[in-house]
Parts: structure tokens; sequence; C-alpha cells
């Protein structure tokens, strides 16, 4: 019989900070298998993650215990994500790396873990998140104090999603332009924090496949999400 880890985000924790971290050898040695099993291993640990964190609530009798677990979680979760995000952020400077849509796929778990502890324990969450740093996303604002949400897919990816959204009839307004004027200013890539909806677009055409299948690839994880609801 299986039993819980001590540290759950044990893997998590040496993926980011020791495998892929450029001051370390072992992010060289990686070859596009290893990148692969580790895609397959991240979804799977991530689920993982989420069901550890719900048994040792469960386990717990006092609401000062839980609050502390919850609130360890968290700070733990944002840390990690930070460290993926700024791997990100040199990449994209750098050019092109093997390893961008690993560590894409990292934050993306890593926000929609984050996402599942503030919504299903915000009660014992609130009083830490006030200490907590904010998201470099949410920091820059333009200046008329706009909120801005982190989406983990690029330009074109994103106009693929709203495309789609808008064909579909998912999402309706007087027209895709519209739809596009009304969201595009909220959201913030890894790759720029400042939008335009016209140059966003304009890429919702033409797709590449890669970009199709990260589209593709980031429904399917939330279908599998809702199937688990």
């Amino acid at each position: 019989m299986s039993t819980a880890r001590t540290y759950s985000l044990e893997w998590l924790d040496a993926l980011i900070s020791v495998t892929l971290n450029p001051a370390r050898p072992y992010r060289r040695e990686l070859r596009a298998d290893d990148i692969a099993l580790l895609l397959d291993k991240l979804s799977l640990e991530s689920q993982q993650v989420e069901h550890e964190l719900n048994d040792k609530v469960f386990a717990l009798y006092k609401d000062s215990q839980v609050c502390h677990l919850v609130q360890k979680y968290h700070t733990a979760l944002t840390h990690l994500k930070e460290q993926g995000m700024g791997y990100l952020k040199a990449e994209s400077a750098a050019g092109a790396d093997p390893f961008t849509e690993l560590e894409e796929r990292i934050v993306s778990s890593l926000s929609t873990l984050l996402t599942f502890i503030e919504q299903r324990y915000s009660h014992y969450l609130s009083p830490a998140t006030e200490d907590l740093p904010e998201m470099p996303s949410v920091q820059l604002k333009p200046p008329n104090d706009r909120m801005k949400i982190y989406c983990n897919l690029s330009g074109d990816q994103l106009a693929l999603m709203l495309r789609a959204a808008d064909e579909a009839q998912i999402l309706k307004a007087r027209s895709m332009n519209a739809v596009f004027k009304a969201i595009i200013p909220h959201l913030a890539t890894a790759q720029r924090n400042e939008l335009s909806a016209d140059a966003i677009r304009s890429k919702a055409y033409n797709p590449e496949e890669p970009d199709r299948e990260a589209c593709i690839n980031a429904l399917e994880n939330m279908i599998r999400k809702i199937k688990g609801y």
C-alpha cells in the first residue's frame, strides 16, 4: 500500500530547482526522449500533489494546523512558479530553447495547483497571501491600474483560442474584433506584459502546427480537470 510522501512537492522541486536549473549540469544532459517523459510525468505528479494535500487536510483536526499546511503549500508552489517563469523569461531573451514547452507546462501546472488551493482552501489562505510577493504579471499594470491575468500561452496560441471561442459562440460579441479588444488588454504572457488586441488578432490566421498542438493540449488538460470535478 502506498503512503503519502513527507514532502509532496519533492519531484516538482527537484525538476525545477535541480534538473532544469541552468547553473546545474543536468539540464545540458537532457535529450528529447527525456523531455517527453518529463512532460508525461508532470500531469500525473500535479494530480498526485492535489490528492496528497486533500489527504493531509482530511487527517488534521485543528483549523490552525490546516491553515499552516495550506499556507506552506501555497508559498512553496508560488516560489517554484516564479523560478519556472524566470527560466522562461531568460529563454525568451536568448532565443529558441528546447526546454520551453516543458517549462511552459510546468508554469501552467503550478498555476493550476495554486488556483485549486486558492479556490478550495481560500478561507485558510487569505491571511497569508497578503504577505506573499505579487507575481510579475500582476505587479506590472498599465496607467489605469487595470488588473492583469497571466496566461500560459503565447500570443499566437492565445489568438487561436479566442478565435475558436468566438466562432464556436462560446464568447459572444458584436464581432471577433470586439472579443479581442475586450479581453486582450487584461492578459499578459511570459513573453510580454502588454499585449495589443489588434496585433494578437492578426495572429489568429494561418496558425503554425506547434501552436495548434499547444492549444489542443491546453484544452485537453481543461477537459481532464472538468471530468475530475
